[in-house]
Parts: C-alpha cells; sequence; structure tokens
C-alpha cells in the first residue's frame, strides 16, 4: 500500500512539473494550441493521480465506482493525440526551415569565398572574425591563421596606426570608405580600397570590410606621373632649345649691332645698322610670339574654344584624310582657361593618334556640358588598340598618358574601349576645377 502511495505521488508531482515546462512553452512558442492541450492533458492526469491518493485514504470514492476516470483518460488521450499531430506538423515545418537555412547557409558560403574581392568580418575591437579564401590567399595566410589576428596586424606600417580612427568613423557613421595597404605573410604590400560596414550578427555588432584590390590603378597612376614629369621635362627642354636656338641668336646679333653703332659714327652705317636692328627685332618679336603660341594657342585666346576647334576640324576635313563630325550641346562661354586649353590639347591630340595610327575614315567628336560636368566623347572607326599595351609602350604613346594626366590633374574621369571597329573614349571633367 505504501509502495503505491509512492508512485502514485511520484507520478502526481512529474505530471505537475511536466505541465509547468509545458506551460513556459506556450509562453514562448508561436504554436501555442498544441501546448495548451498537452497541458491539459497532463492536469487532467495529475487530478486522476490526486482522486486516486484520495480513494487510498478513504477521503473520496470519486475515482472509484464512477464513470469518470474512464472519461477523463479518454480525454487526455485525445488531447494528446491531438497536441502530438500539431506539434508534428511544427516539427516538419521546423525541419524543411532548417534545411532551408543550410541550403542558404551553402549558397552565402559559396557567394563570400568565390567572391575575388577580399571580406573580412571583424568585431568592433579590430579582432577578425572571419574571412573569405580570396582574402587567405592574396594575404599567403590560412585562414585559422587570420582568425587569431587583429585587423591592425594585417596593415603596414603607419597604417597600422590609423586603425582605431578607422573603428571610430565606422562606428559614428555606419558605413566607412578608405584607402590603405595590407601586409602579406610573406610581407608583400597590397594597396587595397577598403569598403566597410556596420552590421549585427547573432545580434552583436559586428564590421564587414570588403578588399578590393588597387594596385592596377596605383600603377597607372605611378606611369602617368612618370609620363607627366617626362612631358613637363620634355617642354622644358623644347622651350629651352628655342629660346636658346631661336631667339638667342637674334638676341646676340642685336647686341653686335648696338655694340657697333657707339663705335661707327658714319652716318651711312649707322642708317644700315639701324634696318638691320629694327629686322633682328621683328624676328625675335616673331619667335617669341611663336613659342608663346605653342604653350597656349593664340586661337583660343581670340577666339574662344569651340570656334578654335571648328577650325582645326574644318582644317583637317579639307585634307580629305580624315571626316571629323564636331557636335557641342548647351556649353557655357564662362568655361576657365584651364579647361578649354585642356579640351583644346585633348582633342587636338586624340585626333593627332587617330591621324598616324588608327587607319581611321570618319571621326566624331560631342562635347556637352551638363550642370557643372563637362563630357567629351569620341570615337573613331580605325583599327582600335589594347589600353593596358599601348601604356606600356612609353615612347609611343606619350601623348595618349599626356591625355589622362590632364584629365587627372583636374579630377576628371577617362574610360576607354574598343568598338570594334575603333575606339571610344569618354572624358568627364569638372568645369569648376579650371577656373
Amino acid at each position: 500500500m505504501i509502495g503505491e502511495i509512492i508512485f502514485i505521488s511520484a507520478s502526481f508531482i512529474l505530471r505537475l512539473v511536466t505541465f509547468a515546462v509545458v506551460m513556459n512553452y506556450v509562453n514562448i512558442s508561436k504554436h501555442r494550441i498544441a501546448w495548451w492541450m498537452i497541458a491539459a492533458a497532463m492536469i487532467l492526469m495529475a487530478l486522476e493521480n490526486l482522486f486516486q491518493l484520495l480513494a487510498i485514504e478513504g477521503i473520496s470514492d470519486l475515482a472509484v465506482g464512477t464513470k469518470v476516470p474512464p472519461v477523463a483518460g479518454f480525454v487526455v488521450s485525445v488531447l494528446m493525440l491531438s497536441g502530438t499531430l500539431l506539434i508534428r506538423n511544427i516539427l516538419k515545418r521546423l525541419s524543411k526551415a532548417e534545411r532551408t537555412r543550410l541550403s542558404i547557409n551553402h549558397r552565402y558560403q559559396m557567394l563570400f569565398n568565390t567572391s575575388s574581392d577580399q571580406i573580412f568580418v571583424i568585431a568592433t575591437d579590430g579582432q577578425i572574425l572571419e574571412v573569405n579564401q580570396a582574402a587567405c590567399e592574396r594575404l599567403e595566410f590560412s585562414r585559422e591563421e587570420l582568425l587569431n589576428r587583429s585587423f591592425a596586424s594585417l596593415k603596414s606600417g603607419q597604417n597600422a596606426e590609423g586603425v582605431l580612427d578607422h573603428l571610430n568613423e565606422i562606428r559614428q557613421h555606419k558605413m566607412y570608405i578608405f584607402e590603405t595597404e595590407l601586409l602579406s605573410g610573406k610581407g608583400k604590400r597590397i594597396p587595397v580600397e577598403m569598403s566597410c560596414r556596420l552590421i549585427e550578427i547573432d545580434e552583436r555588432p559586428c564590421i564587414t570590410c570588403v578588399a578590393r584590390s588597387i594596385s592596377a590603378r596605383k600603377e597607372l597612376e605611378k606611369r602617368v606621373l612618370i609620363a607627366t614629369i617626362e612631358t613637363e621635362e620634355n617642354e622644358r627642354s623644347r622651350f629651352a632649345r628655342e629660346i636658346h636656338d631661336g631667339l638667342g641668336p637674334l638676341l646676340s646679333t642685336i647686341k653686335l649691332y648696338v655694340n657697333e653703332l657707339e663705335h661707327n659714327e658714319k652716318k651711312a652705317d649707322h642708317d644700315a645698322n639701324i634696318q638691320y636692328i629694327n629686322k633682328l627685332i621683328d624676328e625675335a618679336v616673331s619667335s617669341a610670339r611663336n613659342i608663346a603660341n605653342n604653350i597656349t594657342p593664340k586661337i583660343i585666346t581670340d577666339y574662344g574654344l569651340i570656334r578654335s576647334l571648328e577650325n582645326f576640324c574644318q582644317s583637317i576635313n579639307a585634307t580629305k584624310l580624315l571626316e571629323i563630325s564636331f557636335m557641342h550641346e548647351a556649353l557655357s562661354h564662362t568655361l576657365g582657361s584651364t579647361i578649354e586649353l585642356t579640351l583644346y590639347r585633348i582633342i587636338t591630340e586624340l585626333i593627332n593618334n587617330t591621324i598616324k595610327h588608327a587607319q581611321a575614315q570618319q571621326v566624331h567628336i560631342k562635347l556637352l556640358q551638363e550642370a557643372s560636368r563637362i563630357r567629351l566623347s569620341y570615337r573613331d572607326d580605325g583599327i582600335g588598340f589594347e589600353l593596358d599595351k599601348a601604356l606600356e609602350k612609353s615612347d609611343q604613346t606619350l601623348g595618349l598618358k599626356n591625355i589622362i594626366s590632364r584629365v587627372r590633374s583636374l579630377k576628371g574621369s577617362f574610360s576607354f574601349r574598343n568598338t570594334r571597329p575603333g575606339i571610344e573614349i569618354l572624358i568627364d571633367l569638372d568645369a569648376e576645377q579650371g577656373k
């Protein structure tokens, strides 16, 4: 008898505990009906144990000789079956959701690791939490080695000292783009553009950083800078030669005639010397004008950019070597002299390159202004060329490098593509830069 009481009492307590656990599921689950059914079944089963204990003690005979226990058992069975079926549906949906989650995670991992850009996930204190395959390959570290590092340890020299400033910028503005250098495992410096954004992962603030290599751009900027320096030096040398070989002898000769005037008292010789001096001065003035015109074409000063370009194109069309169409739209008459000279030099150099190398029949030039932007479109139908290969030939493409240099000096953009046949060059300049 005592053993029966102990087992019934234990069953009663366990069913109450189960009821409490199920009620907790009711509070945290979206599918409450199933848990309410199971909770009701647990209460009925606990009441059954209670009535059994009361019957044993002789306090109540409700559990004996009545239909209540069978009815209660039937209701419990219905509630348990219904709740179990509902939970079964819930579990099936959870299983489907888990498969979907795994599929999404697999696709995410594929995108993450097949990206050609280096991707880092770092904590707000700079500790690396995750990296993709491209980062491991470019930096020559294993994934495990990178996960044990702080992001500052991947930066070279003084760049490492700016990590805290960058992290503060990201936390403050939610995103930040900057250029820096990363240091590979073999000590190689890799220039990159970092695009960082503040996100949340598992309710924890983190930072995603996409590092895109700008080595090619830096190399191009280096070539353009070298070409600019070479061009400036060549121009200085040319002006020096023209002054030395052209103006120099004329001025020296004028000086000789002036000295001769001081010592020669014959009027006939005196008059002749003055005529020679006037003639030499005219030549010197003409030579100086030519040198100045090489620096800034006089036609631009006199007639402006559009008229100068129209005259230049007409002179080329007259030769029948090339047919040039020149269109201009909404172009302001208040462009700065720097912009006008730059556009004139660029367009004349492009036409010169087309005549010399492209074997083209037609050239189409379009120059227009949109707000403060100046846009130049240049197309020809020639044989075309590869820009990267052309830039490597420093002796033959100095003009092309000069063009890119002029555009970059005004903070403009230069784009190139082969149209087969021919090429298309698009140049975008800020008109305010030239004022």
